[in-house]
């Protein structure tokens, strides 16, 4: 059912505070910091200030309301905020402050609250706490269906901060899962949440968007909201094309295949990527989240291996950023594809590759890369197209890898002795 328009209102803080507001299992925890609550404060503070007969506006929230409840999809930071304001400013039987408890985002920024109140005397807070209450405002979109409260969710955004694309992601995947039972989600919701989002966002920008696009021959300028499109996966409804039905059963039966194989013919790690192969389409829902866990976990593990082959040329300096990244996501698509077999060879192969790019160029920008890895002027100079089409490891090994001409004759020296004895194709 479509919002209707009795089901956008502005309603007082209070008023709506007043609801049976109800924190879904699928949301994040509280994570706003001290100074996000504290400019919270200093908003409300300066609107009282200069307060008129305009209502001072906070936002919208957006609630799905089912079984008499009214769930927060979007909103619950501030809400959460707002009832701690409530507490300090009038207290009541809302207590955080306990003993041995765990620090916690929700009791650092009830303590600094209640530090930046405490100055205030008991009228200035009451007049404080009444003009929250009722000279304030929310939006209130309220909807009896949750997919269209995560429309709304998806175009939503508050201050200014755009929603990231994994945010976008992982909301689409949860509302995919809506036959999965309550403990199921909100297990998926802890494990995602406690990754940080540096890490996510480095996870889909720097490496699955680009090799979803390298691989394709195409540009990867910038991972983006109107990107997430290639990473919404199929979903187990409707009329199915005979690609999808293919895809959902062998991620599927990869599991059950995997266990008929002779011991130590394979491993969990070689199982997984099977599952995920980064150049077939994903499952939508709890497949989803399954694959960013092991993506997470493979990075990381290839990382360290491509950290130690490339040495004093890791990203740890920032000249050897770009072609370190070059690296580390040329070799997380051939093992992805091909395991572990003829690694070291590649792993030299593709090091040379990306890193001649350093010799020959006074300045390397994300440009020159991407023109480098889709084979902007050659194809067959492309390991990531290359790997799309190959078959077997072995097809790295024709990989193109012309002898570096040095942007001067001083010009990095070290790393040009260190890549010579693999430079040639």
């Amino acid at each position: 059912m479509a919002i209707k328009n009795t089901g956008v209102s502005a309603v007082s803080v209070g008023t709506l505070l007043e609801q049976k507001l109800r924190i879904p299992e699928y949301q994040r925890p509280y994570r706003w910091s001290p100074a996000t609550a504290l400019q919270l404060l200093d908003d409300l503070s300066d609107a009282q200030a200069r307060s008129n007969d305009v209502p001072y506006v906070l936002g919208a929230v957006i609630l799905h309301e089912q079984d008499g409840w009214l769930d927060v999809v979007d909103g619950q930071q501030r809400l959460l905020t707002l009832r701690m304001l409530f507490a300090v400013l009038k207290p009541d039987n809302l207590q955080l402050d306990g003993h041995g408890e765990v620090d916690t985002p929700v009791l650092r920024v009830w303590r600094t609250l209640r530090h930046r109140l405490a100055s205030l005397a008991a009228p200035e807070k009451a007049r404080l706490h009444n003009f929250i209450r009722t000279r304030c405002q929310l939006v209130r979109v309220v909807t009896d269906d949750v997919d269209e409260a995560f429309r709304v969710f998806d175009s939503q955004n508050y201050r200014g901060k755009p929603l990231a694309p994994h945010d976008l992601l992982k909301a689409h995947h949860l509302r995919e899962m809506r036959s999965e039972s309550t403990e199921i989600q909100a297990a998926v919701v802890k494990t995602w949440e406690s990754t940080p989002d540096e890490a996510l966002n480095r996870l889909f920008s720097i490496f699955l968007y680009r090799i979803a696009r390298w691989s394709r021959g195409e540009s990867a300028p910038g991972f983006s909201v109107h990107d997430i499109g290639m990473f919404k996966g199929i979903a187990r409804k409707g009329a199915l094309a005979p690609f999808e039905r293919y895809h959902l059963a062998a991620q599927a039966a990869t599991p059950l295949l995997m266990a008929w194989v002779a011991p130590g013919a394979s491993d969990e790690r070689d199982a997984a990527r099977s599952r995920f192969q980064l150049d077939a389409p994903l499952v939508a829902g709890r497949p989803f989240f399954e694959m960013v866990s092991f993506m997470l976990e493979e990075l990381a593990t290839l990382e360290r291996e491509a950290k130690q082959h490339a040495g004093p040329f890791d990203n740890s300096r920032s000249r050897y950023r770009y072609v370190y990244e070059l690296f580390a996501a040329a070799l997380l698509y051939y093992t992805n594809k091909f395991g572990n077999n003829g690694l070291p060879q590649a792993r030299n192969k593709l090091f040379a590759w990306a890193y001649a790019l350093r010799l020959e160029m006074a300045r390397v920008q994300f440009a020159s890369i991407d023109n480098r890895a889709r084979g902007k002027d050659d194809a067959a100079a492309s390991p990531f197209v290359l790997m799309r089409n190959a078959v077997t490891g072995q097809a790295i090994q024709r990989l193109t890898v012309r002898e570096p001409v040095p942007y001067h004759a001083e010009h990095e020296k070290e790393l040009r002795t260190f890549i010579q004895p693999t430079s040639t194709p």
